[in-house]
């Protein structure tokens, strides 16, 4: 089991990283606005934003998604490297990492109308059943 949750928890970091890069793409390489404006606003409100409203929002989508890349990364190594390996302290850093970010993203939606429940939905049942099954197979000794 521990290794079937170790796998959920790699998709979980996988699928973060790939949103988190794809967005921080299309942001710097291929300098469109952050996808929250889309998301939230119409098209006539986006029109009489001011430009400092506009790029305010694309640099704390840069900061946000290039510190969401780097964690996925370290997250993964630690999935990896020390979860897999029955690393009990490599699971309750996990624990509170990425419940952190999960419980973060669910707050941070919550005044913006939810506008991306769909896929905090999708990440927190990832890491939910991931941690579950890693947590039991740690503290019932079934390292498999």
């Amino acid at each position: 089991m521990l290794k079937r949750g170790s796998t959920i928890l790699s998709i979980w970091s996988g699928i973060n990283f790939l949103l988190a890069a794809l967005i921080l793409t299309s942001v710097v390489i291929f300098k469109a606005n952050s996808p929250l404006l889309v998301m939230v606003f119409e098209k006539s409100e986006i029109a009489s934003l001011d430009a400092k409203v506009i790029a305010s929002l694309n640099a704390l989508t840069i900061l946000y998604n290039s510190c969401s890349v780097v964690l996925s990364v370290l997250v993964w190594l630690l999935i990896r490297k020390s979860l897999i390996a029955g690393q009990k302290w490599a699971f309750w850093a996990l624990v509170f990492v990425i419940g952190f970010v999960e419980l973060m993203a669910f707050i941070a939606s919550a005044p913006i109308g939810n506008v991306r429940w769909q896929v905090n939905v999708v990440q927190s049942v990832l890491y939910v059943v991931g941690i579950g099954l890693s947590g039991y197979s740690l503290f019932k000794g079934d390292t498999k």
